[in-house]
């Protein structure tokens, strides 16, 4: 079988045979399990090897699950799942907010972004003296020495996981910003 293959401004035919064809073929499609051969009965003579000229290569053997052993696998413990406050905990301004966010960073895996999103609406609800607050996303982002873009996928990260809740969008006539009621866990 013969091939066109471009070699800089050049074409060139290439020889190809039937078995290298399916060779790259097969590694293209990650087929590379074959169906296993029988063993050759009594009498008949072992499949001889491949030329050593061409390039073959032999598929590992698959490793099967049987049943039993998957049965025999120990069970991991449940993680504790805490339960979020349907409004703020009482902040006052003894409460370390930095320390809480770490607290809560660790607890519940959040990103350095995330953490730091929160941390500053925490504190802007602490200035309000309650669970809500506005905010404007450039703003955030400056505080929080973020992209415009991370701060919109940190936000919408607290949202997801109930951090934070959006009550009301950006109002061009008002200016205020978005508002938001914080829910944090009770650590």
């Amino acid at each position: 079988m013969a091939k066109r293959r471009k070699y800089g401004d050049a074409w060139k035919d290439v020889q190809i045979d039937a078995e290298q064809n399916d060779a790259v073929f097969d590694r293209f499609f990650k087929r590379t399990q074959h169906e296993p051969e029988s063993p050759p009965l009594r009498g008949e003579a072992a499949p001889p090897p491949p030329p050593a000229g061409k390039a073959t290569e032999s598929p590992a053997p698959r490793r099967q699950a049987t049943p039993s052993a998957r049965s025999a696998k120990s069970t991991q413990p449940k993680t504790q799942l805490h339960s979020i406050t349907p409004t703020l905990p009482h902040i006052t301004a003894d409460t370390d907010v930095s320390a809480r966010v770490d607290k809560i960073k660790r607890l519940y895996r959040l990103s350095k972004g995330e953490a730091a999103v929160l941390k500053y609406l925490l504190e802007r609800a602490r200035e309000n003296g309650a669970a809500e607050c506005y905010a404007k996303i450039p703003s955030i982002a400056d505080a929080c020495e973020m992209t415009h873009r991370g701060c919109q996928f940190a936000l919408r990260n607290l949202e997801a996981r109930s951090f934070i809740i959006r009550l009301k969008d950006y109002d061009p006539t008002d200016r205020l910003g978005i508002k938001f009621q914080i829910n944090l866990p009770a650590v």
